[in-house]
């Protein structure tokens, strides 16, 4: 009898610790198997730790991006397509983190907790097709609008929240990447998709935000006249402007990107509704950009004062923000107060990402105006010529950088025209002047991006 309970309880504390694995098994299986399906060893999906099985992705227009095709996958047949939307799609090692392919590699794949991993008639894996907001053709123009320059540009539909153009440079041909360390300097930064994942110093862009801001606290900003000599000494640290621009108005000292104008605001605005505003506008914020996250600027002033604030108002100081942040800004100023937010994903997106996310981030009035001065800008100071037909409202800005290195070159703006309302930014790294070389590319973008939706 004794043998016989001792082989009972042997059993039931075999039992019992089966079952406690078993359900610890499953609990790690419920939080933990769609990573594990997606490990670079799974021969379903991949093949020398290159994604070959997975569902097609198209742009807004049905163009494939790229897809599997006998066991391999394929991307788009135009080389510069490919390179364009490098970042947007993701390389075949998963190496650019914010690629759909990266990000989406469950629904790609096809995978489910309880089936598995699907498969074609071909061995690849029979996944969930994904149709993206970009314009191919709108997105290899503004690559090659960049030229061999780093930066990023991005274009969006500030109505809908489509982004219509998502390019980084540096990028590389995903079908055939290049060797990256045979040329290091070239290729830097390059798994980064810059227009998600980089924040940069504004420069005078930033001076829409402290324009913004005066609108609502400073009650005669329309009636001030501003001098400026060039430079304005604060407690004995010089602010410099690029030029004498004389007596100005609020409208003018934006139009002129007057520092010493804007450095007089910010010093009547304080530290502390400065900072406010910048938070209550989500610049401090990190985005989803249909799930895939973005970088978080950061505009701190709470221990600036004098000099300090005043560079931070003109968008120096230790100012940084993101650019697809800064276009979701603009195209609140486009809409109204209202900025919605931006998305890659077109169709196929879960229930929870079916309704775009729409925030009142300032009072219409305050966007109307700006809007009237940012069309002043492009028609007093920019050049209406340069922008023939786009009724274009605009800032530039010229971030610097120290280190000796020149300025980030910033050019942002929108269209308004019913028929196409898109907001954009642009970004060249070591650019120089923005109006100078962000600006072309903002206008030859814009004018390919009408004629598309034309």
């Amino acid at each position: 009898m004794k043998l016989m309970h001792r082989r009972a309880v042997s059993v039931l504390l075999l039992s019992a610790f089966f079952g406690a694995g078993l359900l610890v098994f499953l609990a790690r299986y419920a939080m933990n198997s769609s990573t594990w399906a997606q490990y670079p060893v799974n021969k379903h999906i991949y093949s020398n730790g290159e994604l070959i099985g997975a569902g097609t992705v198209y742009d807004r227009n049905g163009e494939i991006l790229v897809q599997t095709s006998e066991g391999e996958r394929q991307y788009h047949s135009h080389q510069i397509t490919r390179i364009a939307t490098m970042h947007a799609v993701g390389d075949l090692r998963g190496n650019v983190s914010t690629g759909v392919q990266r990000v989406f590699s469950r629904r790609l794949s096809g995978w489910d907790p309880l089936n598995g991993v699907y498969r074609y008639e071909d061995g690849g894996a029979a996944g969930m097709d994904i149709t993206l907001t970009l314009d191919a053709e709108l997105c290899a123009r503004a690559y090659q609008a960049l030229g061999n320059r780093k930066g990023a540009v991005g274009v969006f539909n500030y109505k809908t929240g489509d982004i219509l153009c998502m390019v980084s440079s540096p990028s590389f041909d995903p079908q055939s990447p290049p060797d990256l360390e045979a040329d290091p300097e070239k290729y830097e930064g390059v798994y980064l998709n810059r227009f998600l994942s980089v924040c940069y110093t504004p420069g005078s862009v930033f001076k829409l935000v402290t324009a913004a801001v005066a609108i609502e606290n400073i009650s005669d900003i329309e009636e001030r006249i501003f001098h400026c000599d060039g430079e304005v000494l604060i407690d004995g640290v010089r602010v410099t402007c690029p030029m004498a621009h004389g007596d100005v108005t609020f409208e003018q000292s934006l139009a002129h990107s007057c520092n010493v104008s804007f450095a007089e605001i910010t010093g009547e605005l304080g530290a502390r509704t400065l900072q406010k505003y910048v938070d209550d506008l989500g610049l401090n914020s990190a985005f989803k950009v249909s799930g895939i996250p973005t970088a978080a600027g950061k505009v701190d002033v709470s221990e600036a004062v004098g000099a300090d604030l005043a560079w931070a108002g003109i968008g120096q100081y230790t100012d940084t923000v993101n650019p697809l942040n800064f276009m979701a800004f603009i195209g609140a100023i486009a809409n109204g107060g209202k900025r919605v937010s931006p998305r890659l994903i077109a169709e196929n997106r879960p229930f929870s990402e079916m309704f775009t996310s729409i925030h009142q981030i300032m009072p219409e009035a305050t966007a109307l105006r700006l809007k009237d001065m940012m069309r002043n800008n492009v028609i007093s100071n920019y050049g209406e010529y340069n922008f023939s037909g786009l009724e274009l409202c605009a800032k530039s800005g010229t971030g610097e950088v120290g280190g000796g290195k020149a300025p980030n070159a910033w050019f942002v703006g929108f269209l308004d025209r019913p028929d196409c309302p898109l907001a954009f930014a642009v970004i060249i790294e070591n650019g120089g002047s923005g109006l100078g070389a962000a600006g072309p590319v903002a206008g030859e973008i814009m004018q390919e991006a009408v004629r598309i939706m034309g």
